[in-house]
């Protein structure tokens, strides 16, 4: 297989990241869904499911997510991904393609039969016109974001799946931080 570089890309690691990132344990046995120091997650937080069987990619990409100000859950497969999403509502599921068991499009697929309303953007390197080509027109995936990704990249993707969950949180939260 071949690699193409794309150009304007920046390397995830010039991303600057708070040390401790604020992650996320989805609801369990009918409890609601929990931050990691035991509070309860407000109804209104937006939720994201990060899958992806690279640990350092899954803790980086939680990070950035936290940054952004979205409560991440993660998940090391499809597998765990598809047991989370039975325990907790999740708004967006960012998944690298390549995984073993199953992959980003396959669990993709299932996320759209089961899930009604939760977006899916595919995390992946492989080259654009390769991953564009694969996914397009499949009506399943909502994004594409090629890694190495910024912060600024991966903020823009996910407001541009447009959920209206995320633009009625972006504009009351963008809203109240003027105060």
């Amino acid at each position: 297989m071949s690699t193409k570089i794309i150009h304007g890309s920046e390397p995830l690691s010039d991303t600057r990241l708070p040390a401790s990132p604020e992650t996320f344990r989805p609801s369990l046995d009918g409890h609601p869904a929990q931050s990691a120091d035991g509070l309860t997650l407000d109804s209104d937080a937006i939720r994201i499911l990060i899958v992806d069987d690279d640990p350092g990619i899954l803790t980086l990409v939680s990070r950035m997510a936290g940054c952004l100000g979205y409560h991440p859950t993660t998940a090391e497969d499809g597998v765990d991904a598809l047991y989370y999403l039975t325990k907790a509502q999740y708004d967006l599921v960012l998944t690298d393609y390549d995984m073993p068991f199953i992959d980003g499009y396959q669990l993709a697929g299932q996320i759209k039969e089961k899930h009604f309303g939760t977006r899916v953007i595919i995390m992946t390197g492989h080259c654009e016109r390769d991953a564009t080509d694969m996914l397009n027109g499949s009506g399943i995936v909502d994004g594409l974001l090629l890694k190495p990704f910024n912060l600024k990249t991966m903020k823009e993707k996910i407001e541009l799946v447009g959920h209206p969950r995320f633009v009625k949180w972006t504009h009351t939260n963008r809203r109240n931080s003027h105060v």
